[in-house]
């Protein structure tokens, strides 16, 4: 968004205040500011001169060798133009002139001739279009004054970041307003009262109506006859053309004035040019055609928003005006146009057609509904005033939507603990008051009201952050808070979130970061089950299609970032990211910290493997169980998982006793094929962080080392194959406390084993802290467990 100093200075004075100062309240009040340019820096060293004498070069059919005088010296220039004579006012840029990065003037010779300068053209200077020939300046142009005097031209340029939620910061006065509030001074509005009106009303000329008030929530429209359309007065075209935009004509200069004074787009229809004295806004039925301002031709769809009259479409609602009814130099008698359109529409047709643009890009954002009268009064003014013509009594307004004042309660209490500071209430109310919201004070709380054109206020968090803003950080102390210290000290969150990234990445896991916000069909594309639909947080006003679900879980956004990478031949897919996930909850959203791990593709070669070889379950588990491992994560429990989204049989869920933690393993083949992977392996984890920590939050027990030795035994059990090994592990662990350690270290299937079963080789490790075992104390654990294996699994000592 481009600002310009001196039309920000109609509703706000700006004196005394430097343009450095400026720039730092701008970005410490939000409105960050990307960048600064002096208007006519590239002007430095060009002067106006007169032409003395002209003759052509003696070795150019088209070159001129001219004497230019610049006040101080006559010069020798070489020039290629042919619209020139002596006697001629021109624009001369000197030696030492900077037109551009790239372009700087040197003195020099053109085939033999030394030319020290050059006459210019409008292009060249970057002022204008016309690049055919020089400038020819009046004849009472002075000789020897800078060109950038000249032009008065002196104007600082502000380049503004603005947030998507602060729409309102998109034109002058929204940063003159947030400019009033944090200087404390008087904020000059714009007459929006009708100077004069004629009898006749506009009601008696248009009738609108409003179809559907979900494609629109207001129109109004007023009607000026006998206007003279022309070119727009010196100041008009300075105004627009400061922000970048392209003068047109008076008409249409003005439209664009009011757009980017107040930030409400508006659209003016040659009346004469509008059938059956009729307006309608509708939507637009697929197949509906359209010729807009570009002169292109557009196939509209069902959900388009159009402005129709009795026969035909004339305008793109929100988006672009149509060519029929645009506004020419025969144009008398006009109509205007303030409305709200449906940002979701607006966007969606504007996406589709590839068609961004002032006007579109504030109704997707939003934009105050409550100040169409005075918008359309300001407008008829301005286009009377450079226009002429007669305002026709009245206004037409179509309000099916009336706006609802959003209200909301602030706690000093709340507040001051959420700054980390006392801020004095007086200030906090004037603060609230400059920022013009209506402050209703009662004692221990404020009710306040927001003002129409801030849709970002609702909550009373959004005006914790309305006051420290302009509150100022610097103003904020940095005080460490105070803390209650015990012995049984715990383990912060966001310790355990960089100890997990650290730990992925020393496995060779790269992170990435991606959005909180996932498609609507996303979980059904990924088979998860894992959130109830009603659970799911819909955004609502996502930015895209793409934004509209605040994410359950984090492996939609790392399949997608998999399929990206391999879509640009990457091969080995190893990331992980740590990130928060969100579904509904009584009061607000639960959020749960988890990460996520994505393998796919294959291992980069090595000396030892000169062979690539694919990803596969255990090269996953390896990684989750160093994960684990230091992360002293130890008293967990795996089963084959049950998630949907998940391969069944090579997948695991993580337990501890009954808590499920999270899953690992390959991804379904149908979640593959709708993701378009098919034939490709792709394995996933993800875990709970905040699950994990409240196993790992405890106090470490030493023990002292055992003076007695371990007594080994390895047994290999056959059994049906759809035995789990991991259950026949823990019943093991469990027969006796002196089995110390219970391992698997085999699985056979083949020769000397009966079809449908599998011999499961397994080391026990047994141990007694407080003597040496005996054999026969030895030979009984044996025996119980070979007794267990039989009754509980049918499992049989390997003969």
């Amino acid at each position: 968004m481009l600002i310009s100093l001196n039309w920000l200075k109609q509703y706000i004075d700006l004196d005394g205040i430097e343009i450095n100062e400026m720039e730092n309240s701008l970005t410490m009040i939000g409105q960050e500011v990307e960048k600064i340019e002096i208007a006519g820096s590239n002007l430095e060293n060009v002067v106006t001169a007169k032409i003395i004498e002209k003759e052509m070069h003696p070795d150019s059919d088209h070159l001129t060798v001219c004497k230019v005088d610049n006040g101080k010296e006559i010069l020798q220039i070489v020039c290629g133009a042919s619209n020139h004579k002596a006697g001629d006012k021109v624009v001369l840029a000197q030696i030492g002139a900077k037109l551009s990065e790239d372009f700087v003037i040197k003195k020099g010779k053109i085939r033999g001739k030394e030319s020290c300068g050059m006459l210019c053209s409008e292009v060249e200077l970057g002022i204008g279009s016309d690049k055919d020939g020089i400038i020819i300046l009046p004849e009472d142009a002075p000789i020897g004054v800078p060109f950038k005097d000249y032009l008065g031209i002196n104007d600082t340029v502000f380049e503004l970041e603005i947030t998507p939620n602060r729409p309102d910061c998109l034109s002058h006065i929204g940063i003159a307003r947030e400019l009033s509030a944090y200087y404390g001074k008087e904020l000059k509005y714009p007459e929006t009262e009708i100077k004069n009106e004629i009898e006749e009303k506009t009601s008696d000329n248009v009738k609108v109506t409003i179809e559907d008030s979900n494609l629109s929530r207001r129109y109004v429209t007023r009607i000026l006859k006998n206007v003279t359309v022309k070119e727009s007065p010196k100041w008009l075209k300075e105004r627009i053309e400061s922000v970048g935009l392209r003068s047109i004509n008076n008409i249409v200069d003005v439209s664009n004035f009011i757009l980017m004074e107040i930030n409400h787009p508006n659209h003016v229809f040659d009346l004469d040019k509008i059938e059956g004295n009729e307006i309608k806004v509708k939507s637009a039925v697929k197949g509906d055609k359209l010729v807009t301002l570009d002169e292109q031709e557009r196939e509209l769809e069902d959900g388009d928003i159009v402005i129709c009259d009795s026969k035909k479409i004339l305008a793109l609602g929100g988006v672009m005006g149509g060519l029929d009814s645009e506004v020419t130099d025969n144009t008398k008698n006009i109509l205007l146009e303030v409305a709200q359109f449906n940002p979701q529409n607006v966007r969606k047709t504007s996406r589709r057609l590839t068609l961004s643009s002032d006007s579109s890009y504030r109704f997707e954002r939003g934009i105050d509904v409550e100040d169409s009268i005075k918008v359309i009064n300001r407008l008829a003014n301005l286009i009377q005033e450079v226009a002429g013509g007669e305002i026709l009594n009245g206004y037409v307004d179509v309000y099916p939507v009336p706006y609802e004042n959003k209200v909301a309660e602030l706690n000093f209490e709340r507040l001051n603990r959420f700054v980390g500071k006392v801020i004095p209430r007086e200030k906090v109310i004037e603060i609230l008051r400059n920022l013009e919201i209506d402050v209703k004070d009662n004692g221990e709380t404020l009710t306040l009201t927001a003002p129409s054109y801030r849709g970002d206020l609702e909550l009373e968090q959004d005006y914790f952050e309305e006051v420290i803003r302009m509150y100022g950080f610097d103003n904020i102390e940095n005080i460490l808070p105070r803390v209650d210290i015990n012995k049984n000290s715990t383990l912060d969150t966001t310790k355990l979130t960089d100890r997990v990234k650290t730990i992925c990445a020393s496995v060779g896991l790269k992170e990435v970061i991606n959005y909180s916000f996932i498609p609507k069909d996303a979980l059904q594309k990924l088979k998860f089950t894992g959130v109830s639909e009603d659970k799911l947080i819909d955004i609502s006003n996502p930015i895209t299609e793409d934004f509209v679900t605040m994410r359950p879980t984090l492996l939609y956004s790392l399949i997608k970032n998999a399929k990206d990478n391999m879509n640009r031949n990457v091969s080995n897919i190893r990331f992980f990211e740590v990130s928060r996930t969100f579904e509904k909850a009584e009061e607000l959203a639960k959020e749960d910290i988890k990460v996520g791990i994505i393998l796919a593709g294959e291992n980069d070669k090595t000396l030892w493997n000169p062979k690539p070889v694919h990803y596969d379950f255990y090269d996953l588990k390896g990684i989750v169980e160093e994960i684990f491992s230091k992360l002293k994560f130890q008293n967990f429990s795996i089963k084959r998982s049950v998630q949907t989204e998940f391969h069944p049989g090579r997948s695991a869920d993580v337990f501890v006793g009954k808590e499920y933690i999270g899953s690992f393993g390959e991804i379904h083949p149908d979640v593959l094929e709708n993701f378009g992977l098919n034939k490709k392996t792709v394995l996933v984890a993800e875990f709970n962080i905040e699950l994990i920590k409240k196993y790992i939050n405890k106090p470490f027990v030493y023990q002292g080392i055992v003076k007695y030795p371990a007594v080994p035994r390895d047994l290999a059990l056959v059994m049906n194959e759809n035995i789990l090994v991991g259950d026949v592990l823990k019943t093991i662990e469990k027969i006796d406390k002196k089995v110390e350690k219970v391992e698997l270290f085999d699985i056979y299937q083949g020769i000397g084993v009966e079809p449908g079963k599998k011999s499961v080789a397994i080391s026990i490790l047994l141990r007694d802290d407080s003597k040496t075992l005996e054999e026969k104390e030895i030979n009984d654990i044996i025996d119980k467990i070979l007794a267990k294996m039989k009754k509980d699994y049918m499992a049989e000592l390997r003969q």
